[in-house]
């Protein structure tokens, strides 16, 4: 062989090893319905926004604790003061003032600074409530996170499935044609010898279920389309970026527990619930707090002063005198223990009665809970179950309805058929066909609902380390009605 045929032959091998990586590697990756998940749950703004709830909570349960420490008030002011000389006595004895009061000798600056240091003792738990209130907002917030990211994998899901359903609908209306295209061919060959086994008007019949065959297809291709662009904007995929779903709905399987299990399941896992639970907490703990508004603060504090003024000479010994104060030259401390009263004509209890209102909102919000819950989880797990039970006798049908079609098609070219009993077949085997696969996905969006329902999607939450590369430029139910922030008395302590 010659040097160039040796060339030629190992350019051909480069090449055809080199051909299935690069169809590989511009096929766009199968990514299930857990992936997706992950992937929409780490990118979702709705969850991320959530998650700053948690923040603020976590912040306002700081700010709440952080009552419990000495607060420092300080006033500093500055100015332009009359110059002042000490005094002095005169040869007889008396006390000479050379700058007195009523006149102005000249002006020059002057600083003056209070300060106050409390520290609270004991508050009747203006303080331990409203902390304790704001760590069960914390786990509000949390559950709130959870809810959001529960609605979040329901429009995941509802999306994959409708594109897996849009996808073999697709492959229904190509399997259809196939059909139709065999049953042309033969009227149009007995049309041609003028058989009396067809007639003319079986070609209108048959345009007519090619017509509908292609209205079909025309849903099946948009309802396909819609459902890519929803998980593409779900999972944060730009427009250059694709990937590909598997090609069947998950087999149906019947509910591995009784409804009474799920129920129990719900009032447990459910995160709304959680907030109503935690929220009542913290409504009683708020209601504490507004009672222990009643009641005074015992504190301990330092107040304090520093002053000097330049053009103003402390009188000798007056400095050393406690009972004349200069306000102008002074440096001292003097620590306190106090007590902090308020009292008022009403508003505090109005405070308490309002607290007391909320609380007892919340308690009914409860029970409705507890009416609605049961009736959510009841009605989706009745879908789980119909759709399971449907999906099994319409897979019987549309499978049995192929047979009579192909059957048909055999009789036919025997002899022993029309093309009525076709057409009939063909009828049956599309309608039966559309309903299983339809059935397919009632079923495993009914499964979407039911865990959703229940909470149990919260044991199951795919995490997000073991999730697919996220998309270039990709950020790494009702609600009970979560405890507010409390404004805390400037006096506080950390009693009970």
């Amino acid at each position: 062989m010659s040097s160039r045929a040796r060339i030629l032959a190992m350019l051909l091998g480069l090449t055809i090893m080199s051909a299935p990586a690069l169809s590989s590697a511009a096929e766009p990756p199968v990514l299930n319905l857990q992936q997706l998940t992950i992937m929409a749950l780490k990118y979702s703004p709705q969850v991320k926004a959530k998650q700053q709830d948690i923040d603020l909570a976590k912040a306002q349960k700081d700010q709440a604790h952080a009552y419990r420490f000495p607060q420092l008030d300080m006033v500093a002011v500055g100015g332009l003061v009359p110059n002042a000389r000490a005094p002095f006595m005169d040869n007889t004895g008396h006390l000479l003032y050379p700058d007195p009061a009523n006149r102005i000798h000249g002006v020059n600056v002057f600083g003056h600074l209070d300060f106050t240091v409390i520290q609270p003792i004991y508050t009747f738990g203006k303080i331990a409530y409203p902390e304790r209130a704001a760590e069960r907002n914390i786990k509000i917030q949390e559950a709130g996170v959870d809810a959001e990211k529960g609605t979040v994998m329901l429009q995941v899901s509802q999306a994959y499935y409708g594109l897996i359903l849009a996808n073999q609908g697709k492959g229904a209306v190509q399997d259809a044609r196939t059909y139709l295209s065999d049953a042309r061919t033969r009227i149009n060959r007995l049309l041609a010898v003028h058989s009396t086994s067809v007639k003319e008007t079986d070609v209108y019949r048959l345009a007519m279920y090619e017509g509908g065959v292609e209205k079909f297809a025309a849903q099946a291709d948009q309802g396909a389309k819609v459902a890519y662009q929803a998980l593409k904007a779900l999972i944060g995929y730009g427009p250059d970026q694709d990937f590909r779903v598997p090609i069947d709905l998950p087999t149906p399987a019947p509910a591995r527990q009784p409804l009474n299990y799920y129920i129990e399941e719900s009032l447990e896992l459910r995160p709304e619930y959680t907030q109503l639970k935690e929220g009542l907490v913290a409504r009683e703990l708020l209601v504490k707090a507004a009672k222990a508004d009643q009641f005074p603060n015992i504190f301990a504090a330092v107040f304090g002063q520093v002053a000097q003024a330049a053009g103003r000479a402390p009188v000798a010994g007056v400095r050393e005198n406690p009972a004349i104060p200069d306000w102008f030259n002074a440096v001292g401390g003097l620590p306190v223990l106090g007590v902090q009263y308020h009292f008022d004509f009403g508003i505090t209890r109005a405070k308490i009665r309002q607290a007391q209102a909320e609380l007892a909102k919340l308690k009914e919000e409860q029970k409705t809970a507890l009416m609605g819950i049961p009736v959510q989880v009841g009605k989706a797990y009745g879908q789980v179950q119909e759709n399971y039970k449907a999906s099994v006798g319409l897979e019987k049908a549309y499978v049995n309805a192929r047979r009579w079609l192909i059957t048909a098609f055999s009789n036919f070219d025997m002899g022993l058929g029309t093309m009525d009993d076709i057409f009939r077949a063909f009828e049956r085997y599309g309608a039966f066909r559309g309903d299983y696969l339809k059935s397919l996905y009632d079923y495993n969006f009914a499964t979407a609902e039911l865990s959703k329902a229940t909470g149990a999607y919260r044991r199951t939450t795919p995490e997000e380390k073991v999730a697919a590369k996220p998309a270039p430029g990709a950020a790494a139910a009702p609600t009970a009605t979560p405890a507010p922030a409390v404004p805390i008395k400037p006096v506080s302590g950390k009693g009970k």
